[in-house]
Parts: C-alpha cells; sequence; structure tokens
C-alpha cells in the first residue's frame, strides 16, 4: 500500500523535460519463503521506531496509522525466531519500542544487501537511463 502511494506521487509530479532527474532505482524486497518477506517499508519502519522510540511516532513519521505499523511491527516480530522490535507498556512515563539486537542487525544486513545490489547494478541502471525518453508518455485515463 505504502509502495501504491509513492507510485501514485511520483506519477502526478511533474517530470523533467530535458531527463535530469529522472533516476531508475532498485528496490530489494527479500522474499523468505512461507516466512514472509521484508522489504523498504518494513525497514523504514523499524528505523524510525529505532530514531523515535514508538510505534506510534514512527507510524506518524511514515503517515501510517498507528493500527497499520503495529499490525506491520506483529507481522515483522513474527517471521524471525526471535522479536525484532520490543515493546514496553505506557504507564506513567509512557510506553515505548525499540529494536533488538537481532532487529539491529536484520537492518544492518538488509541495508548492507541493498548497497551492494545498486553497486552491482550502477553501470545497468545509468544505461538505463540514457535510454529514456526525455519525458515520459502521455497517459490517458480512458
Amino acid at each position: 500500500m505504502q509502495e501504491q502511494k509513492r507510485r501514485q506521487k511520483r506519477a502526478a509530479d511533474p517530470a523533467p523535460t530535458n531527463g535530469a532527474g529522472l533516476r531508475p532505482d532498485l528496490t530489494i524486497r527479500v522474499n523468505l519463503g512461507a516466512f514472509g518477506s521484508l522489504g523498504p517499508g518494513k525497514i523504514a519502519l523499524m528505523e524510525n521506531i529505532s530514531k523515535h522510540g514508538s510505534i506510534s511516532s514512527a507510524g506518524k513519521k511514515m503517515r501510517m496509522s498507528y493500527r497499520r505499523a503495529w499490525l506491520l511491527v506483529d507481522e515483522i516480530n513474527h517471521i524471525f525466531r526471535e522479536p525484532l522490535v520490543e515493546t514496553q507498556l505506557g504507564g506513567s512515563g509512557g510506553g515505548g519500542a525499540r529494536l533488538t539486537k537481532l532487529g539491529r542487525d536484520v537492518v544492518g544486513r538488509y541495508r548492507a544487501i541493498e548497497g551492494a545490489a545498486a553497486m552491482a547494478s550502477a553501470a545497468d541502471l545509468r544505461a538505463l537511463k540514457a535510454s529514456l525518453p526525455p519525458r515520459p508518455p502521455a497517459r490517458s485515463d480512458s
């Protein structure tokens, strides 16, 4: 859903006329078979939880509801043998969330995979960019 919103926003943005700023990019999704998958949205959510210390704040930062963020955290926590996000119940000081050691490791490994893939594909992405026309084709909504 988040990816779909990003695509819609990209499609709505005016395209540069000279091809500058048109940049093919690479999105990595690690499929873990029957366990699920790990992609840019879940990783960004975990990074935001680490940065802001709460699922609610991380979700707001990503423009998603608390429920959606919580459901993704629950999914993330059930993919691996140990939870990646640890939650603390509210109280006088309020609740919170943080990444576990395994959570930090998974985020680091995902970012390493992403970096290696970007380096390995850089020349091909440049070639694809060079093959693009100056403007995206007009789309008819009929």
